[in-house]
């Protein structure tokens, strides 16, 4: 995984670099987006590695669908970026491209993206303490999403960047068990 993270960096500095010099970062990102999402889609990834597929029909194939979504998103610097993608063949590390250009984004904003997972639904009260838990740590606006995962029991896991700090019951029985292992 480490290789395709730093093979797809300088294409996602690249389109940051342009996102911010046109004044479009979120019509890059939403642009970045969807292009991660279509090279994902399992007829789009089958064509891509095939050879006989050009790169003319690969383009043609991308655009149409992006201009399904959106009839300008794929227009303009954002579809040179597909095709300087087509030509270097790495059309395939869009979503790799677009975490590196997120993670980008969310420096520039000072901001984290934080996931918390709970054994139960969070109401407002505890969404709001653990981002302001968050926020005091990390020193940043959080950016929170939440799930819920019955199989924790109780508690609550919470992920922010690469750091992951695990409350929940589940975990607590991991480290028990694998305590009285040793």
């Amino acid at each position: 995984m480490e290789e395709r993270t730093t093979i797809a960096r300088p294409y996602a500095e690249a389109a940051y670099q342009q996102a911010r010099k046109e004044g479009q970062i979120d019509a890059w990102s939403d642009a970045v987006e969807l292009l991660s999402v279509i090279v994902q889609e399992p007829s789009v990834a089958d064509r891509l590695q095939h050879p006989n597929v050009s790169r003319e029909q690969m383009s043609e194939l991308v655009l149409s669908i992006g201009a399904e979504v959106s009839a300008t998103l794929f227009s303009g610097t954002r579809e040179n970026f597909i095709h300087v993608l087509l030509e270097a063949k790495r059309l395939g590390y869009a979503p790799e491209i677009f975490t590196q250009f997120h993670q980008l984004k969310a420096a520039d904003e000072n901001s984290v993206d934080v996931e918390v997972i709970s054994a139960y639904p969070l109401d407002d009260a505890a969404e709001h303490s653990i981002a302001a838990a968050v926020k005091e740590k990390m020193g940043k606006e959080v950016l929170m999403t939440t799930e819920v995962d019955e199989s924790l029991f109780g508690g609550i896991i919470v992920r922010a960047g690469d750091q992951v700090i695990d409350l929940s019951l589940r975990g607590r029985m991991d480290q028990l068990s694998s305590q009285l292992q040793n």
